[in-house]
């Protein structure tokens, strides 16, 4: 039987592009690292050089400053400015013994520089070295790409963008800071999960279903204004709006996502039959909260905690079904945007006046 091959022997030899013009210098580097395991490809100009990267995808580049189309320094920029090809590693090789240039080249991103003539064991020594840098850097975006993949589980894009894209405006230590916030509960579901656990009426199965869709559409309308949603409480679902994104309108957001729910939900229950229809009921709230990592060091999750929450959330399990109730203050804030009625019909010991925004029918 044929012994398996060692997993050293079935890797590529490592890539080296140079980028030369004069050919008995260009020659003599490839022979050298040809003859020591290097798979090399010589580029007499910039423009060759740019098609070989983009084509061949080098691990390292060997650049020579003084090429007959353009300045070395403009091939390294627009190499450290290509999203693509940044990450691979520069070595400068040069006859010029300008110490400005060789400055300007480690500034816009070359990793390394040689003078003219060169020792063969130092221009091994250090192209090994980048390899490694390299190998690292790849190591480190694989690790970078499976933590994302993995907080796309449970983070909102909108959040995961922001991170991306300017970190210091996340909201991060414990703070007492102002919010939005939206309850909904969904009316008929204690009485289907209910008949569920009975073995009676609709199957299980199908229940979980039709619950997941209004859901959907629950973190779908909060998400795409920038809001919070936390997980399921019983039969009330709760998102905040001001952190971990900061937002001078959030109450507007809020509103936003509240109205639009109520629409996509009305338009669901178009297509459900009724045992599978749970009306929203929403109510709209604003306040300070302490909001900030919760937990210990076993598991931790970001959430705002105050009267503000309880409040919203209780409102919302005595709302009209299908309307939007507004405490006192969402309504002082917001009467100019969202024409709301006094809500005349609250429970007598709910010692506050609220609003409801009548559902359109």
């Amino acid at each position: 039987m044929m012994s398996e091959q060692p997993v050293e022997s079935k890797r590529r030899a490592p890539r080296v592009l140079i980028i030369e013009d004069n050919p008995s210098e260009a020659k003599a580097l490839h022979d050298l690292l040809v003859w020591n395991g290097f798979e090399v490809v010589v580029a007499a100009t910039a423009r060759q050089g740019w098609s070989r990267l983009r084509s061949w995808r080098p691990d390292v580049v060997v650049l020579d400053l003084g090429l007959p189309d353009a300045d070395g320094l403009t091939v390294c920029r627009a190499i450290k400015s290509d999203a693509q090809l940044r990450d691979i590693p520069v070595l400068i090789l040069t006859g010029r013994s300008a110490i400005g240039e060789l400055v300007e080249g480690l500034r816009i991103g070359a990793e390394d520089y040689m003078t003219k003539p060169y020792d063969p064991r130092e221009v091994l020594a250090r192209l090994q070295t980048q390899l490694r840098l390299g190998q690292r850097i790849a190591s480190l975006k694989m690790d970078h790409l499976r933590w994302w993949n993995l907080l796309r589980s449970f983070i909102p894009s909108s959040i995961l963008q922001v991170l991306q894209k300017a970190p210091h405006e996340i909201i991060g230590p414990a703070r007492v800071q102002p919010l939005s916030v939206l309850a909904v509960s969904w009316s008929g579901l204690r009485e289907r999960i209910w008949e569920a656990a009975r073995h009676e009426g609709l199957p299980s199965g199908t229940l979980h279903q039709a619950l997941n869709r209004h859901l959907s559409l629950f973190y779908e309308s909060v998400q795409a204004e920038g809001g919070t949603p936390s997980p399921m409480m019983d039969s009330a679902v709760l998102a905040w709006f001001n952190a971990p994104l900061s937002c001078s309108d959030h109450m507007v957001r809020a509103v936003r996502a509240a109205l639009v729910l109520r629409e996509r939900i009305r338009r669901l229950h178009l297509e459900l039959p009724p045992p599978l229809r749970f009306t929203p009921r929403f109510a709209l709230h604003r306040g300070r909260a302490l909001i900030g990592l919760m937990g210990g060091s076993a598991y931790l999750h970001y959430m705002p905690i105050g009267e503000v929450m309880e409040t919203a959330r209780r409102l919302a399990t005595f709302a009209p079904e299908g309307e939007i109730l507004l405490t006192p203050a969402f309504h002082e804030a917001t009467r100019d945007l969202l024409p709301a009625r006094l809500w005349t019909e609250a429970p007598a010991f709910i010692r506050m006046p609220l609003y409801v925004v009548a559902m359109r029918r």
